[in-house]
């Protein structure tokens, strides 16, 4: 059997956490190629998205404000250009003027 030193276990340890950081930043890094949420998507319609939170509907989603919109939300992922990520719709980009029912005050 053979034994391994301390340098090597370090060797190891740092490989592996590098390992696990490559899935991360490539999510990230492909932010960009991710496609724009259509408001007809099923999960969409039932979160009551819509690309202008001036278009919601009030008899519907009382709890609504327009000043709530996708770029103030707590569950957006970037804030750069027109379409951010979402939380919630993960693999897509939302309109940073639209909403959603799952819309949470941003903190800060």
């Amino acid at each position: 059997m053979t034994s391994c030193s301390r340098r090597n276990l370090f060797k190891l340890a740092g490989a592996g956490s590098l390992a696990l950081l490559l899935p991360v930043t490539s999510r990230f890094g492909d932010a960009m190629a991710q496609e724009q949420l259509d408001p007809s998507d099923a999960q969409a319609k039932a979160l009551g998205y819509v690309h202008d939170t001036e278009q919601v509907d009030p008899a519907k989603w009382a709890s609504h404000e327009v000043s709530q919109n996708c770029a103030n939300c707590q569950l957006a992922q970037g804030n750069d250009g027109e379409w951010i990520g979402c939380a919630i719709f993960p693999g897509k980009q939302v309109n940073r003027d639209g909403w959603c029912s799952a819309w949470v005050q941003a903190q800060g």
